[in-house]
């Protein structure tokens, strides 16, 4: 796949609403079998990527590298919010392709929650 040719590309936004079951469900994941829900977990934001449809992950897989959260507004149990990706920069390291990209959700008035930027490795072809 070229992956350079999605350089730049930003997806559709896809609305994605907070709900206790969904944040049970990443606290099961990731081994934590909290029995009440006192908080949403910040990285919850990254299992928002199975809602969405990023087309340089189609039929993909990669080597998740880092990532980083920022938010200028703590998520709850019962918002909405409406998420994009967009492909930042796609490098070659060595046998490796690097690709950028960052998850950015804001409310329904438009205003910034949370950006979350990700690096992912894949063995260039």
């Amino acid at each position: 796949m070229n992956f350079k040719q999605y350089e730049g590309t930003v997806t559709q936004p896809v609305a994605i609403t907070i709900t206790e079951a969904l944040v049970k469900a990443y606290f099961e994941a990731s081994g934590n079998r909290k029995s009440a829900i006192d908080y949403v977990p910040p990285a919850l934001t990254m299992i928002f990527y199975q809602y969405m449809n990023v087309p340089w992950f189609h039929e993909q897989s990669f080597i998740h590298k880092d990532q980083v959260f920022h938010y200028d507004h703590p998520i709850s149990i019962g918002d909405t919010i409406q998420c994009t990706v967009s492909l930042i920069s796609v490098e070659q390291r060595r046998q490796f392709l690097v690709l950028h990209q960052e998850l950015i959700g804001k409310n329904g008035h438009g205003k910034m929650v949370f950006w979350a930027k990700s690096t992912l490795l894949k063995e260039a072809e």
